[in-house]
């Protein structure tokens, strides 16, 4: 296994937390959009939750007071009048107006449990609306940490350009190169005095 510097290794590290921010970035959004909601709509289930709640618990707390005085309540009471009534039981049949009076105190005490069931079910659900309300706040929060940290990554990039979007990193410009020493002739060296004079015809004699 090749050995890698410190410089490699951090820019592997870098690379690959990029990739995860922005898959947990299009994981989460979804989520955070699908649980956000406004508040007036939030607090307005809660408390209709609230309502349905309570009310289901009186419901039943007062279908269990109807049984117990549903002889005193009228038209209920007419059941005891027409079993303790001979003539109408013998007609009727005893075992059949048993029967009737059984399963009318059978239907009310299992509307009784299905209500509190119900009301059950209305606390549970409010809260697990909490639930869900506070885990998309913290969703939000951490989307926005996110792109916060993803900003960060682009602003490292382009200030380094790290090649991590294709951009490769540029070479230093090369140093120049100190020129190298010639060998000058005597006869190579210019004279600037004779270049003007040649240049004006004024060249001067050998007499003069």
């Amino acid at each position: 296994m090749a050995l890698t510097t410190l410089k490699d290794d951090l820019l592997q590290e870098f690379r690959d937390e990029r990739i995860m921010i922005n898959d947990q970035i299009e994981l989460l959004d979804p989520l955070a959009t699908s649980l956000r909601k406004p508040a007036a709509q939030r607090l307005l289930s809660s408390g209709t939750l609230i309502i349905s709640e309570i009310s289901c618990y009186i419901v039943s707390l007062g279908g269990l007071a109807f049984i117990g005085f549903m002889h005193m309540i009228y038209p209920f009471s007419l059941m005891g009048d027409l079993f303790y009534n001979p003539q109408i039981r013998n007609r009727v049949g005893n075992m059949d107006m048993i029967y009737f009076i059984l399963a009318v105190y059978g239907i009310t005490a299992v509307s009784v449990v299905l209500i509190f069931i119900i009301g059950r079910m209305a606390r549970e659900i409010r809260l697990k609306n909490d639930i869900l309300h506070v885990a998309g706040k913290d969703i939000k929060t951490i989307i926005g940490q996110h792109l916060e940290r993803k900003a960060a990554h682009e602003t490292i990039e382009q200030r380094h350009m790290l090649g991590l979007s294709g951009i490769s990193i540029p070479n230093p410009a090369p140093a120049m190169a100190t020129p190298s020493k010639q060998k000058v002739y005597v006869n190579e060296v210019m004279n600037p005095g004779y270049e003007h004079a040649l240049a004006y015809n004024v060249l001067p004699t050998s007499e003069g």
